[in-house]
């Protein structure tokens, strides 16, 4: 595996964008908690909130359509007392491509 490839790898098992079939593989751990993400929300909280699907490398469109108001109504409730961002485990919604074909 080259110097690229392996720090790709090393960042995308950082920040939990990573395939289930990845997650077994070698890679260099030195200093991950540091430059990791923290432990206030998953990554794949994040990602089933704003529709990112990792296992099948795919997202949902049209996220632009949803941010603004729309969101600010639906996540206002859920802004951490410290000011620090969302609390994630107050957010149960879940974005969806508001022009996808809907599927039978």
């Amino acid at each position: 595996m080259g110097v690229g490839h392996a720090s790709f790898l090393r960042l995308r098992q950082i920040i939990g964008m990573i395939r289930d079939s990845e997650k077994e593989k070698e890679w260099y751990k030195k200093d991950a908690e540091k430059y990791g993400l923290g432990k206030v929300r998953t990554p794949q909280k994040f990602y089933q909130t704003y529709g990112i699907h990792m296992n099948e490398r795919k997202i949902e469109h049209h996220l632009c359509k949803f941010a603004g108001k729309r969101m600010h109504s639906l996540f206002i409730s859920a802004l951490r007392s410290d000011g620090m961002g969302l609390d994630y485990d107050k957010i149960s919604y879940e974005f969806k491509d508001p022009d996808a074909p809907e599927q039978t």
